[in-house]
């Protein structure tokens, strides 16, 4: 079963451009290596148009529109103040690998509508959906408005997180998505850039490791098992018959061969629950990376 992710950063409003520029890929030059700039192209919004930001103006300033309209104090706006939530939205990459085009879109829709009926469709400037890289994912902005206040510390409370991730994985499987939520309780941290680059080639040299051993796994050498054979009666002669014993397709395991086999396939059921969490490791990582980027620039 994969995963939801959700995960949120935040920024200032001197910081919302540069992201905006990533969001929307208006440079073809990405320090991120597994950003295809011949699919960006292929890369969506899911806002409607009515609360979408205009390509005519600034991620700043539309947010500064935005919080003007909505505060209720005439107070300028703290430089230090968070301006804006991004959430990183989506799942692994065998997910995604399930699903046509259209059903990923259909995903990413069902996942922006959640975020929009909870704090509000014209919060949120937009939601981009990235196909030009390993995995599909949404970049998504919220503005963190509550009450007529900018407070990302009020909106996004420790309590608001924890139900964001226990609530939105339910609703998506409402919509028939086959989705869990992430382990609770998990002790994660977030990585660094430098941790990050560390790290990943290992996590996928071992996945492709993984993956191999799984392809040549064998269980058990049929060849060197006794086959089975049951008793049957074969007549021999007009009024006779004798026992014989015939060879089915099946094979007896000794008690020791039995604890061995058992061994084994705890085994392998072990290998791909290590494979599906090292690939839920790093597409976690991958879809934190744009946001580690623009804080260290």
């Amino acid at each position: 079963m994969s995963y939801a992710v959700a995960n949120m950063k935040k920024f200032k409003l001197t910081q919302v451009n540069g992201l905006g520029h990533h969001d929307e890929r208006k440079t073809d030059h990405h320090r991120n290596q597994e950003i295809d700039v011949t699919k960006s192209s292929e890369n969506y919004t899911v806002v409607p148009e009515k609360y979408r930001k205009p390509d005519n103006v600034s991620l700043q300033k539309f947010i500064q529109q935005r919080i003007s309209e909505s505060r209720d104090s005439s107070r300028a706006v703290r430089k230090d103040a968070v301006a804006l939530t991004e959430w990183v939205v989506g799942s692994d990459h065998q997910f995604f690998e399930s699903l046509t085009n259209a059903q990923t879109k259909s995903f990413f829709e069902d996942a922006y509508a959640w975020f929009a009926n909870r704090y509000g469709a014209e919060n949120i400037p937009y939601a981009t959906v990235h196909m030009d890289e390993t995995t599909p994912h949404m970049h998504m902005g919220v503005i963190p408005l509550i009450n007529g206040r900018l407070s990302a510390k009020s909106l996004f409370n420790r309590e608001e997180l924890r139900s964001v991730q226990a609530e939105f994985p339910e609703y998506l499987k409402s919509r028939f998505w086959k989705i869990e939520r992430g382990q609770k309780g998990s002790q994660h941290r977030h990585l660094s850039v430098e941790e990050y680059k560390k790290i990943a080639p290992e996590l996928q040299n071992k996945r492709e490791q993984l993956k191999k051993d799984l392809q040549g796994y064998q269980l058990i050498d049929v060849s060197k098992l006794e086959p089975e054979t049951i008793p049957q009666q074969v007549k021999t002669g007009l009024f006779k018959t004798e026992t014989q014993y015939v060879q089915t397709e099946n094979y007896i395991l000794t008690p020791k061969d039995y604890e061995r086999l058992s061994q084994r396939v705890r085994g392998v059921s072990d290998v791909r629950v290590a494979q599906e969490s090292i690939w839920e490791i790093k597409q976690r990582l991958d879809a934190k990376e744009a946001h580690l980027e623009e804080r260290e620039k």
